[in-house]
């Protein structure tokens, strides 16, 4: 049975990532956007340990600095302007800040998104759809374990090639290219067959029959109705109080000041964002108070 964060209720879970991806990209204000981030590397590190640490160093940094150079060369809004290439085309202040204003909220939407493969799991999302479109939420709950699951059978395929001697980083590059090629092949033959045996195991269990229960019921916890609670009031409050944190970048830079109204939007939405931390830090201390 999973316990703190990933042992949340579906319906708050869902809720809870409404929320948050709504806020998220619903504002380019630093604040916000700062707020996010800091809590979804809080929640990440916590679910996957030294493996996030790594990821943000080795994927999500390089994509993030991608990302602020690809608005550098190729967008030329902006009045501050920092050298000019010989096509005449100028390079902006505003433009490499709003391309890293960018690059961080994609950072966030990815590092939300691992959050949410570990805590809303196929079986909340069955729970929650399967009713509704069965086989829609099947595919959909299979589509969102795909990613993982892929990237846990590489690494699975490559040691196995590497303890027989096959190894697509070393030798010559017709040979890694060969490597790489049958790790692929394996691979997606692999992923095939993962998804057939679970549709065959689903049908065989009589997924999609009228009148089939849950397998688990998840009972309403009073952090499950703080975090419903805390979901509504954190959207609503973006929304309502949107102009209190808006950012602009064109043609040039202007954030909101603070005000009570963005000061709310911000403590709500940390409030939010931390709350999942914060309960299945505290769940493990009594767990290990108790044992």
């Amino acid at each position: 049975m999973k316990t703190g964060a990933r042992g949340l209720h579906p319906v708050s879970s869902l809720l809870f990532f409404v929320s948050v991806f709504l806020v998220t990209l619903l504002t380019l204000n630093p604040y916000v956007l700062s707020v996010s981030l800091f809590c979804a590397v809080l929640l990440d590190v916590r679910f996957r340990g030294k493996k996030a640490v790594k990821g943000i160093f080795s994927f999500l940094l390089p994509t993030a600095v991608l990302i602020t150079l690809f608005n550098v060369f190729f967008a030329h809004y902006g009045v501050t302007v920092l050298f000019t290439f010989k096509s005449g085309n100028n390079v902006t202040f505003e433009a490499l800040v709003c391309g890293a204003v960018y690059a961080f909220r994609t950072v966030c939407m990815i590092l939300w998104l691992f959050c949410f493969n570990e805590i809303l799991s196929q079986e909340k999302f069955l729970f929650l759809f399967a009713k509704v479109s069965p086989r829609l939420s099947l595919v959909l709950s299979m589509v969102l374990r795909f990613l993982p699951l892929l990237s846990d059978n590489a690494e699975e395929i490559g040691r196995a090639q590497r303890g027989i001697g096959i190894d697509s980083k070393s030798g010559s590059l017709f040979v890694r290219f060969k490597n790489s090629l049958r790790a692929v092949s394996i691979l997606i033959t692999r992923s095939l067959e993962h998804a057939i045996d679970t549709a065959n195991s689903m049908t065989a269990r009589g997924y999609s029959l009228k009148g089939r229960t849950n397998s688990r019921r998840y009972p309403l916890r009073f952090v499950d109705v703080l975090l419903i609670v805390l979901s509504v009031l954190s959207c609503v409050c973006s929304i309502v109080f949107i102009e209190s944190v808006e950012a602009q970048f064109n043609p040039v830079i202007f954030v909101e000041p603070p005000s009570v109204k963005g000061a709310a939007v911000c403590v709500l939405f940390f409030a939010l964002c931390v709350s999942p931390f914060i309960f299945d830090l505290s769940e493990e201390k009594l767990w290990s108070i108790s044992n």
